[in-house]
Formats: C-alpha cells, structure tokens, sequence
C-alpha cells in the first residue's frame, strides 16, 4: 500500500543458496519479485519458504513460490490452510470486506507436496543452514518464530510474537486479530524469547532489534500488551457505540505515539483502521472466551 517497511520477508543467503522467511501478502508479489532481482534471484531460485504464520500478511504470496516449485515449511495447524485456503479466505473477508483484494491480493492453494509441516524444535535443514521451529503461540495459536541455528549474530525472525514497530522508531503497535489471540500464552512467547540465546530479532513488520535493546523491546511489548487489554476492556464496558469506540482507542494510541515524536501522519500510514477494528474485535473475542472457560 506504499508503506515503507510496512511487512517485510527476510532473504537468507547460505552457502548452498537462499532461504525467504515469510512470503508477505499476494498483493507485494511483484515487489518481492523486484527485490529478489536486486540479490540476482528469480522467485524459483530459493530453496525454501518459511513462513511464522498462515495470516496473509505472512503467507499470503506463499502459493505463488509454490507454483515456481519452492518448498514451504509452516506450523502444522497451517498445512491444511495452506492446501485448502477456503476457510483462511473466509475469516479473511469477515475482518476485512470490501478491503480484503485491496489489501492482500489472490489466495489460491499450494499443492500438498510442497508445504511441510513444523512443530517445536523442528530443524530445516537448507541451502546449507538449520532454522529451528520455536513456538510462539498469543498473538495465533499457529506461529512459529524461526531460529537461525549456530550462525552469529544469533539470529531469531520472530514474525509477530515480538509484535511490530514503526520503522526507525521504539513504538510498538500490537496486531491482536480474532479469533486466536491468548494473553497469557503470548506473555509465555514473550518469555521464550528473552530466555533464548538470540542476540538479534528480526521483526516482520518493523525491522531489526538487537542487543541489549532486545530485552527493553520484549518488557515493552509485555506492558503494551496489558495495557491495550486492559484499556480495551474498560472501553467495551463504558462506551457502546462501535465508531466511538474505534476513536477513542485511535486517540489514546495516538497520545501514546506523539509521546514518541510520531506525527499524527506516519501514525496513521501504521496504524490503520483496519488495525484498530481488528484489535478492539480480537479482544473482544479473547473477553469473550474467558469468561466462558470460567
């Protein structure tokens, strides 16, 4: 949508070749096509795809290398998404309506003998590298982070368990979608990430965190993620008109922001509408199943 560092594949060069991680959205094929060129590769010169989720944002092109003959290796509860994208496509348009082509393009199917399935500490071992599959389940219940195994800087490609930032900035903008967003299981993510040996994250959306900055980026997703829970249940209970609503969680996240010397117009290239609505519904539904599990 011609926002700069907006979603982001990771190119990987080993010595026997080239691995992506994440295959972004179909609408940024040709994109991912042009930057690919820039290293002298065409999309059937990779040796694999590994994608941390099946959200279009992610997994969305993922077809398209499929169909240059590219392996695709994601979470076992993606597999079948992946074959069959029929049931993805449909909670698709329920978020997004109108917007959805716009946004994230054609989703067709991969065949089934190109998409392999990971669970927790599976290696892949390609293009002379090992990634290690680190589950990291809260913001869905199907992601993996990738670990780049006993190569230094160490390296983890967290897709969206590290939540997301506006590029060259510390801001932190949280995707929290229906129907899988979990609290706790992410704060436990949260928790895995720090514990591990990476001294360099690398985000999907937003760029680069390392060092010692890796610890203050994962506290400040912990806080964020409380206090835009609790800031959006207190929101349901007070406010019932759904546009109000959607404004005045835009307002405080805003304050927040230009706190951080953002202007209001790169606040709005990052945090969008279709964002805020995703938020204040994938909350809604988190409420929605603890209380019923209560």
């Amino acid at each position: 949508m011609g926002v700069p560092g907006a979603i982001a594949t990771w190119a990987v060069e080993g010595p026997d070749g080239w691995v992506l991680i994440e295959a972004g959205p179909e609408r940024c094929w040709p994109e991912l096509v042009r930057g690919l060129d820039t290293l002298g590769l065409a999309p059937s010169d990779l040796a694999a795809v590994l994608v941390t989720h099946i959200h279009l944002d992610h997994a969305g092109a993922a077809w398209r290398l499929a169909a240059e003959g590219v392996p695709i290796h994601v979470h076992e509860f993606g597999v079948q998404h992946l074959v069959d994208p029929s049931r993805l496509l449909r909670s698709a348009k329920r978020i997004y309506g109108d917007r959805m082509d716009a946004l994230w393009g054609q989703l067709e199917p991969c065949p089934a003998e190109l998409v392999h399935a990971a669970t927790d500490g599976t290696d892949v071992d390609v293009a002379g590298l090992r990634f290690r599959a680190v589950e990291t389940p809260g913001h869905a219940r199907h992601h993996h982070a990738w670990s780049l195994e006993r190569i230094e800087p160490a390296t983890c490609f967290t897709g969206d368990a590290a939540a997301m930032l506006i590029p060259g900035t510390p801001w932190i903008s949280l995707p929290m979608p229906p129907p899988e967003l979990d609290v706790d299981a992410w704060h436990a993510s949260l928790d895995r990430l720090e514990a591990g040996h990476w001294t360099r994250l690398c985000l999907t959306h937003g760029g680069m965190v390392q060092g010692a900055a890796i610890g203050q980026h994962l506290d400040a997703v912990r806080a964020s993620l409380d206090s835009q829970v609790q800031f959006i249940t207190d929101l349901q209970a007070s406010e019932t008109d759904p546009s109000a609503r959607q404004a005045t969680y835009r307002q405080w996240l805003l304050e927040s922001a230009q706190a951080a010397e953002i202007e209001e117009s790169r606040f709005d290239q990052y945090v969008s509408s279709g964002l805020l609505g995703m938020n204040l519904s994938g909350v809604a539904r988190y409420l929605e199943q603890r209380a019923s599990s209560s």
